[in-house]
């Protein structure tokens, strides 16, 4: 043997007193102490083991270079562990871990720089924290689907980690454990109760959806994702640990805390009336629709966000370019949200109008738009009667007919854009012939 016994024993024995945690660990805070005693320990390819009775126990994979190969035993022992800290090197760039690993251990990973992908054992059942905190380079990670926790930090500042789709058993997220990635998308499981602070921070997701089962949301969750359009929260009572704009916002900071995003946060939230949500976007100021409202088709409001703004305006010109080149059909709600002048066109004096409307209300107007729109709808009507009269000598009766034409014309000028449409309608009445019959005495 290379230690002895009672080597190891002293060994074990002092850093027991001077390096002891203060606290049981969980699973996910799994550490493999230095004073576990090993019975041996050998270099293989480079990399150093421990080696015990039954098992095997990676040490140390610092002096390896590009791709790393875990095997399944050393000298007939089944590799089972991962001491802490094990493959901290720069220079990695890939990790191939063995079934035969049933634990994971702390900063196993931390500060692999180059490390872009990881091969994770099929059985492990956590990933405890700081296991591949600082990965900067790590695209992709493919989670056990036997996982049921992932620990504090454990993917944090994996600044080019697009997809990590979280597994079905999933049960706990601790804090910051996807903080300041590069996600895009996000799946959150049945079993998971709550999102705590800081968990997916600093992402790239354009739509976040929070189930039924999550129960709480914490602060900071969501922080700094300017990217995000759509917040939905599908449970009403879902506990908003602070104001919402704690809880997501756009903010983007640099190195030193300073802000460097400084426009506007176009975030609209989406829950049912009555709910946590609707009450805290409202004070946030962010936009709240209504997921058990029955969808009402407002003129001038294509969006459907309950806003008539420049948006609208936008999605009527892209409306109109498809239409007009006979790359789609409007619909019965296409009409009803964006032919505005009801001409029967889906057209730019559409959108020239709801534009006129959105900088009306930007000068603190108050009309609706219905409003807005009504005076700008003037009728004349002439009418022109022709009377006819015909006399039959044989019956000494008269046949009067009447006719009488009436001209309808309709001049609707659009609001603040100087555009006029007429429209004119004739209509032809005649009256049936009153004829006279002759007298007959008696």
């Amino acid at each position: 043997m290379k230690y002895s016994k009672i080597s190891a024993f002293i060994t074990a024995a002092c850093l027991t007193v001077s390096l002891a945690p203060a606290q049981p660990l969980t699973t996910t805070d799994a550490v493999y102490y230095a004073w576990t005693e090993a019975e041996d320990s050998v270099n293989y390819d480079d990399i150093r083991y421990d080696l015990f009775s039954d098992h095997a126990v990676v040490k140390y994979c610092g002096e390896k270079k590009g791709d790393v190969v875990i095997p399944s035993e050393i000298e007939g022992l089944p590799v089972t562990k991962i001491f802490d800290g094990a493959f901290y090197s720069e220079d990695i760039t890939s990790i191939t871990l063995p079934d035969t690993i049933d634990e994971l251990s702390s900063h196993m990973c931390t500060g692999c720089i180059a490390l872009k992908s990881i091969r994770l054992p099929a059985n492990i059942k956590s990933i405890p924290e700081f296991a591949f905190d600082g990965c900067k380079s790590l695209e992709e990670i493919e989670i056990p689907s036997g996982v049921t926790e992932i620990g504090r930090s454990a993917f944090d500042s994996c600044r080019s980690l697009k997809k990590a789709d979280l597994p079905e058993k999933l049960e706990k997220l601790d804090m910051s454990a996807f903080s300041d990635c590069a996600l895009e998308t996000l799946n959150i499981p049945a079993g998971v109760k709550e999102i705590p602070s800081h968990c997916f921070a600093g992402n790239n997701f354009t739509e976040i959806t929070i189930p039924e089962n999550v129960e709480t949301v914490d602060s900071w969750s969501f922080i700094e994702c300017p990217n995000v359009r759509k917040f939905t929260v599908l449970n009403p009572y879902c506990n908003l640990e602070s104001r919402l704009d704690f809880i997501i916002n756009g903010d983007v900071r640099d190195e030193n805390g300073e802000p460097v995003n400084l426009e506007a946060f176009d975030c609209t939230c989406y829950g049912y009336m009555g709910s946590t949500l609707e009450k805290l976007a409202k004070s946030a100021k962010y936009k709240f629709v209504a997921l058990d409202e029955e969808k009402e088709l407002r003129l001038g409001d294509p969006t459907g966000d309950g806003f008539i703004d420049a948006v609208d305006a936008s999605n009527i010109l892209a409306a109109y370019a498809k239409f007009s080149t006979n790359a789609g059909t409007p619909s019965a709600d296409d009409y009803a949200t964006s032919d505005v002048n009801k001409d029967g066109f889906i057209d730019a004096v559409d959108a020239s109008t709801v534009l006129a409307y959105y900088a009306y209300l930007s000068a603190d107007g108050t009309d609706s738009f219905e409003q807005f729109m009504a005076p700008a709808v003037t009728t004349t009507t002439t009418t022109t009667a022709v009377t006819t009269t015909t006399t039959t000598a044989a019956t000494t009766a008269k046949s009067t007919t009447s006719t009488k034409t009436a001209v309808s014309t309709t001049a609707k000028t659009v609001p603040g854009t100087g555009t006029t449409t007429t429209r004119t309608a004739q209509t032809t009445t005649t009256t049936m012939p009153l004829i006279e019959l002759p007298k007959i005495e008696i």
